[in-house]
């Protein structure tokens, strides 16, 4: 899996919601169907790892000396396959199609996770969440028309506090 176009699929535009709402099944199906293939391929690698540990027991009873064996018990038996190059290389490959089937599963949560907030986003629109403050055209000069007449209050009463303080000072 391309982790930077699994991250840019995960993103969300909000400003083009019914793109994203139509997007949504197309990215659900494409990391499902991802996703199935990586399990098959871990079954799969499951399956090639117990045919080669099988494969080696055979060889190792069949043929002893060739792995350096003088005696065959079941414990030592288990080692040499365990041990085997092929059986390393088997395991190997089970672990990393686990780690990708495993990442893979995570996706798709991921996008069940997406479909999630889409839901969420499109109900907050629905309620103007992302509505900004709205003023009708005349609020501005209703605004201009409060200023005004508060700067002309604001003036009468610095002009009434200089007139009683000079009456003040008189007396």
């Amino acid at each position: 899996m391309n982790k930077s176009e699994f991250e840019k699929d995960l993103e969300i535009d909000i400003d083009n919601l019914e793109v994203e709402a139509m997007r949504q099944p197309e990215l659900y199906f494409k990391y499902s169907s991802l996703a199935q293939e990586a399990r098959e391929e871990f079954d799969l690698a499951k399956m090639n790892l117990g045919i080669t540990e099988a494969e080696l027991s055979r060889k190792v009873r069949l043929k002893p000396k060739a792995f350096g064996m003088i005696k065959l018990t079941e414990p030592s038996i288990k080692e040499a396959v365990a041990t085997h190059p092929e059986q390393i290389s088997a395991y190997k490959k089970m672990i990393k199609a686990r780690s990708e089937a495993d990442l893979l599963n995570k996706a798709q949560e991921a996008m069940e996770q997406r479909k999630r907030m889409l839901e969420l986003l499109v109900t907050l629109l629905g309620r103007e969440y992302f509505a900004g403050p709205s003023m009708p055209h005349t609020s501005t000069e209703l605004w201009n028309q409060v200023k005004k007449k508060k700067g002309e209050e604001t003036q009468k009463k610095m002009v009434k506090r200089t007139r009683k303080r000079k009456r003040d000072s008189r007396e």
